[in-house]
């Protein structure tokens, strides 16, 4: 018998107890990736400012927060943020288990993972304004209305884009 919970996706958010370094995020992101099953994924956090953006050093380049290089599988892209939180959306509730174990061997503190609905099913006005109308409805939901210039990276197995056109 098939029921509701086979056929639709699982929206689950995972926690850490604290924010994660660049090399710990890597290592938990990959390990994600690796139990297979996602249809998207969001890392949250407070941004990373490239510049100190106040005071009597504004203006002067952050040292610390340059070469935020995150590689999944075999491509990389740039981190923006101090990821706090991870957002998932999974194939079915099979993969929650392989999440678990995932999050286990990656994390070497404490975490939860929450089940719930973090991301739209539906245009919003902040979606339309930064895309235009949307067929792909995994895009939904994933951008910053607030940014200035856009920081979606589209993972897939021929490449991974970072542009605004795509």
């Amino acid at each position: 018998m098939v029921t509701i919970s086979d056929t639709s996706t699982v929206q689950v958010e995972i926690i850490p107890s604290r924010y994660l370094m660049p090399e710990t995020a890597q290592r938990l992101l990959n390990e994600i990736y690796n139990n297979g099953g996602l249809q998207r994924i969001m890392v949250h956090g407070p941004n990373l400012p490239r510049a100190v953006p106040y005071g009597p050093g504004k203006g002067i380049p952050i040292e610390e927060h340059r070469d935020m290089i995150v590689q999944i599988g075999d491509q990389a892209f740039e981190l923006r943020v101090k990821v706090g939180r991870i957002r998932l959306e999974l194939d079915n509730e099979s993969y929650i288990k392989g999440l678990e174990a995932a999050c286990e061997r990656a994390l070497p503190f404490s975490f939860q993972i929450k089940r719930g609905k973090f991301f739209h099913d539906r245009m919003t006005v902040s979606d339309y304004a930064k895309f235009g109308k949307v067929e792909d409805n995994r895009l939904l939901g994933l951008i910053d209305p607030k940014a200035k210039k856009d920081t979606l990276a589209i993972l897939s197995d021929e490449r991974v884009t970072c542009d605004k056109e795509e």
